[in-house]
């Protein structure tokens, strides 16, 4: 193959992964604030604009505006209610 098709694949892989890096964040984690604490999961569009980092993002928190570097925390398991 030429160095352009897999060029082409790698591309295609890496956008593969980005977009299931992605689903899995909004499946399972969120963002936290360190200034506010405030959790939050942010739209697509500041997700993919942002910065990123480590194991998180540098971006503005909605609630006190504050742009830093928050890490992604799991969702906590909804509870599941008995019924007797």
């Amino acid at each position: 193959m030429q160095l352009a098709h897999w060029a082409g694949l790698a591309a295609a892989a890496a956008i593969l992964w980005a977009a299931w890096r992605y689903r899995q964040f909004y499946k399972k984690e969120h963002l936290v604030c360190p200034k506010c604490g405030h959790c939050w999961k942010p739209p697509l569009g500041k997700m993919l604009l942002s910065v990123n980092a480590a194991g998180g993002k540098i971006i503005r928190c909605p609630a006190c505006g504050e742009k830093e570097y928050m890490e992604a925390a799991p969702d906590t398991p909804r509870r599941e209610q008995k019924t007797s």
